[in-house]
């Protein structure tokens, strides 16, 4: 894979990214008291099944426990992204300040690449689905 030279703004977004992660982290009492008062899923109410992010809620909540297996029961693309997303932010301003290059993606991704996220999300929906 071919790299490149990092632009300001990309080291800004990482910045900001890990300023977001900390953040959230720092929140969880405020999360944690929120939590009561998320909505129950419209797609689910209407149809009975559950929708492809069905279970986000308590994937989120288990991981703010710490309990990552229950966090995987809940919603596995949703505890695979929140994980993502706090590692990401903690690197990411690492990676900033020591102005490590950054992988040149092409745009649009190729087509078996789109095709495997296409997948990934329907194996997590029908997860779901079986799981109810």
């Amino acid at each position: 894979m071919r790299c490149r030279k990092p632009a300001p703004e990309e080291r800004q977004v990482a910045l900001l990214w890990g300023v977001v992660a900390i953040s959230s982290i720092a929140l969880r009492p405020f999360w944690l008291a929120l939590a009561p008062f998320a909505p129950r899923c419209p797609f689910r109410v209407l149809t009975g099944l559950p929708c492809p992010t069905c279970g986000t809620t308590h994937a989120v909540l288990a991981l703010l426990h710490g309990e990552i297996g229950r966090a995987f029961a809940a919603n596995p693309a949703a505890a695979a992204a929140g994980i993502a997303f706090v590692v990401g932010g903690l690197v990411a301003p690492a990676w900033a300040a020591l102005r490590w290059p950054v992988p040149d993606l092409p745009t649009p991704l190729p087509r078996w690449a789109r095709a495997a996220i296409v997948g990934l999300l329907l194996a997590n929906w029908i997860f779901l689905i079986v799981k109810s």
